[in-house]
């Protein structure tokens, strides 16, 4: 039978799920996010980022790796090892960008960064030509990201030099790191299922940290500045008001968040996986609030006036639903047409997936690319 190019094998033996379902899961993955840059930047408080980041993926991979074998039962090809190394590398590089930056620079201006992923995404797939870059989205996007910017900017004053100016380029590397994983994890799709994608990605990112750990540890001028409040002699100390947060970042950001994405991504265009990104700014900013009027302030900063560019962030998240609701009438519409001219010789109708589905990315043109399920694998 014809397969879709875009989810797996597997995956095309069910149902396509409900788009509520799809947007929820995408919604709840970026309010996770959101609530990890308050509890990170609490829990990384006179602690070593990288050393926080290196536990944290440690302890995600594999538990992404089992979750990933218990579900598929699919272990990843030699030919496709290198995909892999691709997508864990951006894994690896937003992860310890936004940890070091939160150490380094305010929470919530981390969180506000975030919507320039999908400026980011879109930018990236419209050149490649895998997405059409329609009126509605990009006014959306442009919407959401400067509702965004006016939650960072207005009534702030950042320095420009130091530790300040050090995160800010994190974040932005941090943006770009998350962009380039979803476009990178498109086109495995078709062999591999969701979780497997994720379980090896972050897998691969999980070995690059420790790597990473151990230079920042191992040299005195990089482990001073990430780490100027950290005690001496405390390079491989985990503090107790860290537990919490490594907890919160194992199970919630690094498995939960990245599992409803990474899901979210095989049945939506790779900007409106993004899209509801700025629900992270107005998450960490509400939780900010709720968290220091309780008496839990730490290193966080009261939000002001500037709350209110959660108004901007949602018109903006309305505009992008709906021109992605838009793509897919006309591609429903597409499909029925095709449908209706397209009869083989017995009278039976054979679609050709490729020939009614939306512009994607290229396949890896594997001869032997059909996805082998081992016994038991289980439908979650």
């Amino acid at each position: 039978s014809t397969m879709a190019a875009r989810p797996s094998r597997k995956d095309d033996m069910a149902p396509t799920p409900s788009p509520y379902l799809v947007h929820g899961a995408l919604i709840l993955a970026q309010l996770i996010f959101g609530g990890g840059a308050i509890v990170g930047k609490l829990g990384i408080d006179k602690f070593n980022p990288i050393l926080f980041a290196f536990i944290r993926e440690g302890c995600a991979g594999p538990i992404l790796c089992a979750i990933a074998f218990w579900k598929d039962r699919v272990l990843p090809k030699p030919r496709h090892i290198w995909w892999f190394a691709v997508t864990g590398l951006f894994i690896f590089a937003n992860q310890l960008c936004f940890i070091v930056g939160i150490k380094l620079s305010n929470a919530v201006v981390g969180s506000a960064w975030q919507p320039s992923q999908a400026v980011m995404v879109t930018a990236i797939a419209v050149a490649l030509g895998w997405e059409k870059a329609t009126f509605f989205k990009i006014i959306g996007i442009l919407l959401a990201f400067g509702g965004a910017c006016f939650i960072v900017f207005f009534g702030a004053h950042i320095e420009a030099g130091g530790a300040e100016l050090a995160g800010n380029i994190l974040y932005f590397l941090n943006c770009l790191g998350t962009a380039l994983y979803v476009i990178c994890a498109k086109p495995i799709f078709k062999y591999y299922p969701a979780t497997s994608i994720t379980g090896w990605s972050y897998i691969m990112g999980s070995i690059m940290m420790m790597v990473a750990c151990l230079v920042a540890n191992n040299s005195p001028a990089i482990y001073h500045f990430i780490c100027d409040d950290c005690p001496p002699g405390s390079k491989w100390h985990v503090p107790t008001n860290a537990i919490f947060a490594l907890l919160y970042w194992i199970i919630l950001t690094s498995v939960g968040s990245y599992l409803l994405m990474t899901w979210g991504n095989k049945y939506a265009d790779a900007s409106l996986v993004l899209a509801y990104t700025p629900l992270q700014p107005a998450t960490s900013a509400i939780l900010s609030f709720l968290l220091i009027s309780a008496g839990f302030k730490g290193k966080l900063q009261m939000p002001g006036l500037n709350i209110l560019g959660v108004i901007g962030i949602f018109i903006g998240l309305a505009f992008v639903v709906y021109d992605n609701r838009i793509a897919e009438r006309e591609a429903r519409t597409k499909y029925l047409q095709v449908q209706n001219m397209v009869s083989d010789e017995k009278g039976k109708t054979e679609v050709s997936v490729r020939a009614v589905e939306s512009l994607g990315p290229p396949d890896f043109n594997d001869e032997d690319d059909e996805l082998e399920l081992g016994p038991g694998a289980s439908e979650l």
